[in-house]
């Protein structure tokens, strides 16, 4: 699939992807603005390694794998209605947050019922590109490209979608970037609901959450610091992602 280049500088660190932009009216609602001030977690000013170590996508660690089940579609709206979920693999972030997966053919949906609004970063990682899809005001996304342990950035955020009302710029990334997501001003406060039509087979995963009372949340939970760090931002040109912890999402038998 086409990948545009680096279109200009990130407007937010709390963040994640995209191939082509969109955009719409600002919300009646305040909300919180995607910023760059988010390092919570401690960082390393140690230069990252040289490429020479491949990334393990073809032999992952079995013990590390996450089962996604078909079920029925949700609606894309930030609100978790009754049986809407039923079915789907659930985990859960350092943060207590629950985590939902589960899959409709070959699309990915996620679930994550948080405690109050914030800004969301789901993480996949199939072959050689990475995406980081952001949900928090507005909807964006980086992505990078490598197959080696440095990965180099190759599109910056493109922020749209923050309008609480109009549906028609959220059907338009799902078009053209393949996936969308509520923004957290609609749905229920913390709610926020992916759909993902990227390339999700076999690919690896992780998801962050922040909101402006509380530490990052991370699943999985037993990531080292920078490999939290990674999922927050900010996003630079390079950057080694840990992808040995993350998880790597598989269909489920049928």
């Amino acid at each position: 699939m086409p990948i545009m280049h680096r279109a200009g500088t990130a407007l937010c660190a709390a963040a994640v992807l995209l191939f082509a932009s969109c955009s719409s009216a600002e919300p009646a609602t305040t909300a919180i603005t995607p910023n760059t001030t988010v390092a919570t977690v401690a960082t390393t000013t140690t230069a990252p390694p040289a490429a020479t170590t491949v990334i393990p996508t073809t032999v992952p660690n079995p013990d590390r794998m996450l089962q996604i089940p078909e079920s029925a579609t949700p609606t894309i709206d930030g609100v978790l209605e009754d049986g809407e979920w039923n079915g789907a693999t659930e985990t859960t972030m350092t943060d207590g947050s629950l985590l939902q997966w589960m899959r409709s053919g070959k699309t990915l949906y996620v679930a994550l019922r948080g405690h109050s609004v914030g800004a969301v970063n789901l993480a996949i990682a199939h072959g050689d590109e990475l995406w980081i899809l952001h949900s928090s005001a507005a909807l964006g996304s980086v992505v990078y490209a490598g197959s080696t342990e440095i990965w180099t950035l190759i599109h910056d955020f493109d922020w749209c979608c923050r309008s609480a009302t109009d549906d028609a710029a959220r059907a338009t990334l799902l078009e053209n970037e393949r996936w969308q997501a509520n923004i957290g001003f609609t749905g229920d406060p913390g709610t926020v609901e992916y759909e993902v039509t990227l390339p999700w087979n076999g690919a690896f995963a992780a998801v962050s959450y922040q909101t402006d009372d509380t530490d990052p949340a991370f699943w999985p939970t037993d990531l080292t610091v920078d490999a939290m760090t990674e999922l927050i931002g900010p996003f630079p040109d390079d950057v080694r992602f840990h992808l040995a912890e993350w998880y790597r999402l598989e269909p489920a038998d049928s």
